[in-house]
C-alpha cells in the first residue's frame, strides 16, 4: 500500500508537470517536492522526509515573503553601480551586451534554449543534490547544504531590502542605460511558454530588483562546495560543475544579471557555507547524534567463492568514493 501510494504521488507529479508545460508554464518547486515525497514513500522514509524537509520548505516560503516585503518599502533602486562595475570587468564593454551582440541573432535557437534551461535549473539542481545526499543518509552533508542555502538566502534578503539593484534588462528599459534585450522573456514566448513568460518581469509577482547578489549563482556554488567537501561521486561533481558554468553563462547572456551580480552571489555562497560549516563544527555532540541517527547507507559486502572472484554490481554507488 505504501509503495503504491508513493508511485501514485510520483505519477501525479509527472501529470501536473506535463499539464503545466502544456499550459505554457513550467513545473514548480512544489511539483519537485511532491515527487521527492513520493520517492520517500517508496523507500519507506516518510517520517524522515517530513522531519528534514519541512525547514527547507519554510525557508523557501520565507524567501518569497521577504521579496514581497522588500518591494513594499519603496527603497531607491540602484541602476549604475553594478553597470559601472561590469564595464570595468568587461574592459569598457558590458558583458551582457557584448554576448548578445556577438551571439544573439534575434531568434530563439539551441543556444538560447540551453541558456533558458540552465537559468531555470539553479534551484532545482541544488534540491536534487540535497535529495541524493538525504537518500544516502549523509546527515552532516545534508544539514550543511540546506542550512547554507537558508543562511545565504537570509544574507541576500538583507541586501535586497536595503540595496535594491536592477538587472541589465531593466536598466535597458530605464532610459536605455545598457543595450540589452530581455531575452529570457522573449525566449519563453518563442518556446510557447507564455504562462511563465507573463510572470517574468512582473513586479507584482516577484521582486525584480534583487539582482545583487545573484541567487542563481549562489545556489549552484553551494551545491558544488558540499559535493567537493564530502567527496560525492565524480559524476555528481562533474554535473554540478557543468551546471554552475551553464548558469553563470545563462544569467549574463540572457541579460538577467551582471557579472558582478554573479561574483557577489558566489561570495555570499562561500560566506554562507563557511558560517554553517563552522557552526556545525562547534557543536560536535549534536552532529554526532545526528550522524548516529542518519548513518550512510551501507554497501553490500560481496565475498568471492573459493577459486574465483565476483565483481560488485555496476549499479552500486558509493557517495564517499
Amino acid at each position: 500500500m505504501r509503495r503504491a501510494l508513493g508511485v501514485l504521488f510520483v505519477g501525479y507529479t509527472v501529470l501536473l508537470s506535463t499539464k503545466a508545460v502544456l499550459a505554457g508554464s513550467l513545473p514548480s518547486v512544489g511539483h519537485l517536492m511532491m515527487g521527492m515525497f513520493g520517492a520517500a514513500l517508496i523507500a519507506n522514509l516518510t517520517g524522515r522526509f517530513i522531519r528534514d524537509w519541512t525547514l527547507v520548505l519554510a525557508g523557501v516560503f520565507a524567501y518569497m515573503l521577504a521579496g514581497r516585503y522588500a518591494q513594499g518599502l519603496n527603497m531607491p533602486i540602484h541602476y549604475t553601480p553594478q553597470l559601472d562595475a561590469d564595464r570595468v570587468i568587461g574592459g569598457g564593454s558590458v558583458p551582457s551586451a557584448w554576448l548578445q551582440e556577438h551571439l544573439y541573432d534575434g531568434k530563439t535557437g539551441p543556444l538560447e534554449v540551453f541558456a533558458v534551461v540552465m537559468y531555470l535549473s539553479h534551484f532545482f539542481a541544488a534540491l536534487l543534490v540535497g535529495f541524493y545526499i538525504w537518500l544516502r543518509r549523509i546527515g552532516r552533508a545534508f544539514k550543511e547544504l540546506m542550512f547554507a542555502i537558508l543562511a545565504t538566502s537570509v544574507l541576500a534578503d538583507i541586501v535586497f531590502v536595503l540595496f535594491p539593484t536592477a538587472p541589465p534588462w531593466l536598466a535597458a528599459e530605464h532610459g536605455g542605460l545598457v543595450p540589452v534585450h530581455h531575452m529570457l522573456k522573449q525566449s519563453l514566448l518563442d518556446l510557447h511558454l507564455s504562462g511563465f513568460a507573463s510572470v517574468v518581469g512582473d513586479s507584482h509577482r516577484y521582486n525584480i530588483v534583487a539582482a545583487f547578489p545573484s541567487m542563481h549563482a549562489a545556489f549552484p556554488v553551494i551545491a558544488l562546495i558540499i559535493a567537493l567537501r564530502y567527496s560525492l561521486p565524480r559524476w555528481i561533481i562533474l554535473l554540478q560543475t557543468t551546471q554552475l558554468i551553464g548558469v553563470l553563462f545563462a544569467i549574463v547572456y540572457l541579460g538577467d544579471h551582471y557579472v558582478i551580480d554573479a561574483v557577489g552571489g558566489a561570495a555570499f555562497a562561500f560566506a554562507g557555507a563557511a558560517v554553517v560549516h563552522r557552526l556545525l563544527s562547534r557543536s560536535p555532540g549534536a552532529v554526532d547524534l545526528a550522524l548516529a541517527r542518519d548513518k550512510p547507507v551501507p554497501l553490500p559486502q560481496i565475498h568471492p567463492p573459493a577459486g574465483g572472484a565476483v565483481e560488485a554490481p555496476a549499479f552500486v554507488l558509493d557517495a564517499r568514493s
